[in-house]
């Protein structure tokens, strides 16, 4: 299901936060190559980029390649 890009990210920081809960540690670097189906949405008088996981990993006619969002989380300013 196709939804906002900002609340796909904002659910795997969830994820990412439960694990540390879980495992009673803090993580200071996640990096992560995710393939998306992306489609930009003209709604609202303005563009919303909606994005999932894609549907199936055949590329062929039908399934256009899926976009690599590479995403970085660190603790503090690790630059």
């Amino acid at each position: 299901m196709l939804r906002e890009l900002s609340g796909l990210l904002e659910e795997l920081h969830a994820g990412l936060v439960a694990i540390e809960d879980r495992a009673g540690m803090q993580l200071t670097h996640v990096e992560m190559r995710l393939p998306l189906e992306l489609r930009p949405i003209l709604r609202d008088g303005g563009c919303r980029l909606l994005a999932d996981v894609p549907r199936s990993l055949a590329v062929n006619h039908w399934n256009a390649a899926p976009s690599l969002l590479h995403v970085v989380w660190q603790l503090g300013d690790q630059s």
